[in-house]
């Protein structure tokens, strides 16, 4: 008997190293860092250069996943969103929408995002370190973000997507997600407020004289319907009478470019490179898209 629970003993010992090897192997345990923040609620940790798996993470010093931002030498845009411009556990930093439009047109393009992120927490991150004397302003967003506002309930070091701190073993992480999932299946109940951060980044950019486009990004559901839902129908009114600039997606995204009913894959990242690349095209061929306002508005 003393034998046979050893035996299993050592079984259970090797099988948890083996799982432990195996899942950091795959990166399980360098899930990029967090960082809570009273202003705008969270973003990613400044300075990382980690892999999850085979998405590689690069964050500059704002804790954006961006490359530095230093004395602006040429055209430079600001592209604003949430988890779909910044790619999450979902794209490598090479594949992203913005690195390809930067590789692509020559110009800086800043990706200005993080995980859930919505209008109020991109213009929160705007008002305290500034437009980064940027020539001109996208939105990429979708029809869920017309009502998401600024909570501040505890989320970095309290949801597994969003850890302040690298656990110890990879399996701690691995059961904290599977757990989350278990516990968390039913989505929070929305807001129905519109969310005042489309208007003030509508108002920041006509005080200051940028261009400013809203690339309206679809769920699954939509391009089955192949129209916006009322959510999105609610954000095209507003831009419509705020003369805001509007590209939609549906039409030119299609099932295969998704991870799950929001995330784009690879395919999808390009695609929507695509609509950055012809917008740049366009605003390059402006007389405002060189405006750049005194240093002391931004």
């Amino acid at each position: 008997m003393r034998r046979r629970w050893l035996f299993a003993s050592v079984g259970l010992a090797s099988g948890l190293i083996g799982a432990e090897l195996v899942l950091r192997g795959l990166g399980r345990r360098d899930h990029p860092l967090f960082e809570a923040d009273a202003r705008y609620e969270y973003l990613m940790r400044p300075h990382q250069d980690v892999r999850y798996g085979r998405i590689h993470y690069v964050t500059n010093a704002l804790g954006l996943r961006s490359p530095p931002v230093g004395p602006k030498r040429g055209r430079r845009v600001l592209v604003i969103g949430d988890s779909v411009i910044n790619g999450g556990q979902q794209t490598t930093q090479d594949s992203l929408a913005t690195e390809k439009a930067a590789r692509r047109t020559g110009v800086e393009v800043i990706n200005l995002s993080a995980g859930s992120w919505g209008t109020e927490n991109a213009m929160a991150w705007i008002r305290a370190h500034g437009l980064l004397h940027a020539d001109a302003l996208f939105i990429v967003l979708s029809s869920h973000d017309a009502y998401d506002r600024m909570t501040f309930e505890p989320l970095v070091g309290h949801h597994p997507s969003y850890p302040a701190e690298r656990p110890p073993l990879a399996l701690v992480a691995e059961l904290a997600r599977r757990t989350h999932r278990i516990l968390h299946r039913q989505p929070p109940t929305g807001h129905r407020m519109f969310a005042s951060g489309w208007r003030d980044l509508r108002d920041t950019a006509l005080v200051l004289g940028l261009p400013l486009t809203v690339v309206l990004h679809p769920e699954l559901g939509e391009l089955a319907m192949g129209r916006y839902d009322d959510r999105g129908a609610r954000i095209l009114d507003s831009l419509a009478a705020w003369r805001v600039p509007m590209v939609p997606l549906i039409g030119r995204m299609d099932s295969a470019m998704y991870t799950d009913r929001i995330h784009l894959n690879d395919r999808g990242q390009a695609a929507l490179a695509d609509v950055l690349v012809e917008q740049i095209g366009l605003l390059t061929g402006t007389n405002t898209f060189g405006h750049d306002p005194s240093p002391g508005t931004r």
